[in-house]
């Protein structure tokens, strides 16, 4: 009978997910993935750290840091990305900075996933949402110091101290991350990739300049602090304040590189037994330049090429429960602004200088939204919970012209014959899930789940003139003001099964994706513009998609300190239509990630453990030829790692990718309309340790 469940379980490790019972917690709709797992990994960031170990998300590679979030094939902001639910959002137009990037491991107490449209307490989830919760102080005096280092110079102290009464408390806390440019599995480095291409070729210029091969990968510092106080017995009061700067962080997946990126973080909550206030703020300051490649060189200031963009957003978010219900309001204000400066000449004269256009011009969103949710249980063993949600969203431009002879509203009207500034959408989202016991440990879930997002400020507002061989090989960027909001309803079923010696769950999910906002190619037929020469750009338009798949997982203990776990996602993307008028003829989605999974075996006596697990990702060959999307090869790698625990101090080694193979990730490189003709390779052999102590 052993043997038979031995064999189940190896069966159900290729299909599942879970490094410990306790490591993800599943509730209902909402996966968490806590800190203790987290610090087991070589990973960088948040984004990295999600990846094989919540089954359905994945992450995009475009350095050694910085990854960004999708969760079954949705991206951007179809995915909302939160610290203790308050909202930050990047400033550079190619996301070089995801939300998310902006916090710090160490200041991590568990990360929170929901997929799909199952989240009406905040605006826009039509992919899901990723939620940060940071520590709060504890009683008492507490505190930790960590020091995690690898092979690719890789160097991570952070350290945070706390303390608190019945009454009060505060935690302060710092962290720095550092790197060198890490090898892939051929030896080379990832500031070396461009050199794979003709020294007289534009893509060898965007290359990296001989004395920045072996630069600084990324640098950057976190300080944050958080204060409590219990009003009354049932009411307390929670300030926090975080401060990031990042310097010299390199994406070879890009054109540019960010000299500095500079983020603020404010959250106040007021919470009671049956209420919640928040009040929250972040800013973001981004530079980045193409000063380390070789044509940065051709600039009299030592690049040709230069982005300024600044994102904030303030918020206020308020809730209050009485019985079975709530109801809450959800409301903010972002504003997200951005200019290009490039050192070229123009129609009007040969003679090349700095001109800067408004790239994301000044653009303001001001959402308010309503909900209410109801949860209860219906018998013994039928569960249910819905929700529905109501929001007005107000969406304004405010183009400058800057040195450029062309402006924003000159490019939107020439390839849209649309140059509107202003939009207001209304619009209702909601969900009901039902959760069924089957029997004791056994339950079936359905949720059907409808939210929708308004399509963001460089969707509808984008507008950029490029010039000279960029503007023949790639066109302009341009907006488009006449956009409709993008809704998805989706359908999901699942069945859990939790037993004293084993879990697993599997969760199948169709989503139908009506005004999907996608980039699509413009050719005018019409004679040059006087103004402008170029006869096409890249937009973005709404079609019809929809998006279905599972993801599989589970864990069985084979002996009291004897695992076996494992997990399995895939995801398939497609348009319902061909738009041949839009050169829109492949019903592939770009960007969809390739059938993944994860297989492991742990020791672990809680004193010590050991792992032993392989990475899987297969063939992707679904992909977008109207975007030049290419085919990424299938792959597998092995990781190994160990650790102790003694009187607060935890030792973990590891090595990943043992056998240093070489290979990519599907969603490592740039697609057409901006792609720079590079894949961003994954890291070699990377041997890591850490050293962490907790009092």
């Amino acid at each position: 009978m052993k043997k038979a469940l031995l064999g189940l379980a190896l069966f159900s490790v290729g299909f599942a997910q879970e490094v410990l019972l306790e490591e993800v917690e599943v509730l209902g709709q909402r996966e968490v993935l806590t800190e203790e797992t987290i610090r087991e990994l070589p990973a960088k960031d948040v984004g990295e750290a999600l990846e094989f170990n919540i089954p359905g998300v994945w992450k995009i590679r475009k350095g050694a840091i910085a990854n960004d979030i999708v969760i079954r094939g949705f991206k951007k902001d179809e995915v909302n990305q939160l610290f203790d639910g308050a909202r930050v959002y990047n400033a550079c137009p190619n996301r070089m900075d995801p939300g998310i990037f902006h916090i710090d491991f160490a200041e991590v107490e568990k990360i929170e996933v929901i997929k799909g449209p199952f989240d009406i307490r905040n605006y826009g989830a039509v992919g899901g949402t990723v939620n940060v919760i940071t520590k709060d102080p504890k009683e008492g005096l507490s505190g930790k110091v960590n020091l995690t280092f690898d092979n690719w110079k890789y160097f991570n102290p952070s350290a945070y101290i706390s303390y608190g009464t019945d009454r009060l408390g505060f935690l302060i806390g710092y962290a720095f991350r550092f790197s060198k440019p890490y090898e892939d599995g051929s030896g080379r480095k990832i500031t070396e990739i461009y050199n794979q291409f003709p020294q007289t070729s534009p893509m060898w210029m965007m290359g990296y300049s001989d004395d920045e091969i072996n630069s600084t990968a990324f640098n950057i510092h976190t300080g944050w602090a958080k204060f409590m106080y219990k009003l009354t017995e049932d009411v307390k009061l929670k300030l926090s304040y975080a401060h990031q700067k990042a310097n010299d962080v390199l994406y070879p997946y890009l054109m540019m590189d960010a000299i500095y990126d500079e983020t603020d973080r404010a959250n106040l909550e007021l919470l009671g037994k049956n209420f919640k206030v928040q009040l929250y703020g972040s800013s973001v300051r981004h530079w980045m330049t193409n000063q380390k490649r070789r044509k940065g060189d051709k600039g009299p200031l030592g690049w040709t090429m230069g982005t300024y963009a600044k994102a904030k957003v303030y918020g206020l978010k308020g809730e209050y429960r009485f019985g079975n219900f709530s109801v809450g309001v959800d409301t903010f204000y972002r504003n997200w602004d951005a200019t290009t400066t490039m050192y070229s000449k123009t129609s009007m004269t040969a003679q090349k200088s700095y001109l800067t256009q408004h790239l994301i011009p000044d653009v303001d969103v001001v959402n308010f939204g309503v909900f209410g949710e109801y949860r209860a249980r219906i018998t013994n063993k039928l569960r249910i919970v819905a929700g529905i949600r109501l929001d007005y969203t107000k969406t304004e431009a405010n183009p400058s012209q800057y040195t450029w002879n062309i402006t924003p509203q000159q490019l939107w009207l020439r390839y849209h014959n649309n140059a509107d500034t202003s939009q207001t959408d209304v619009y209702p989202s909601g969900n009901v899930q039902l959760f069924y016991e089957l029997a004791e440990g056994i339950e079936l879930f359905a949720g059907l789940g409808s939210a929708v997002r308004v399509p963001d400020p460089q969707e509808r507002y984008t507008a950029l003139d490029r010039v000279h061989n960029m503007e023949l090989r790639m066109g302009d960027w341009v907006g488009n003001p006449g956009l409709d909001p993008e809704r998805n309803t989706e359908l999901d079923l699942g069945l859990s099964i939790r037993r004293e010696t084993y879990s697993a769950s599997v969760r199948t999910f169709f989503s139908y994706v009506s005004n999907y906002i996608y980039p699509y190619k413009i050719e005018l037929k019409d004679a040059q513009s006087s103004f402008n020469p170029n006869q096409f750009a890249t937009s973005y338009t709404n079609i019809d998609a929809y998006l279905y798949g599972f993801e599989l997982k589970g864990t069985y203990a084979i002996t009291d300190t004897l695992f076996f776990d494992g997990n399995v996602a895939y995801t398939r993307g497609r348009k319902k239509d061909t738009y041949p008028e839009k050169n829109i003829n492949d019903k592939d989605l770009a960007e969809i990630p390739p059938l993944t999974a994860k297989l492991a075996l742990r020791y672990d006596t809680g004193a010590y453990f050991g792992e032993i697990e392989t990475l899987l990702a297969a063939t992707q060959d679904n992909t977008d030829s109207d975007l030049n999307e290419q085919k990424t090869s299938g792959w597998g790698i092995v990781n190994l790692k160990a650790g102790a625990n003694y009187r607060g101090f935890r030792l973990i080694a590891g090595v990943n990718n043992l056998f240093d193979k070489l290979y990519y990730s599907h969603l490592s490189y740039l697609r057409n309309p901006f792609g720079t003709g590079v894949k961003v390779p994954e890291p070699g052999r990377t041997l890591y340790l850490s050293l962490s102590y907790a009092f």
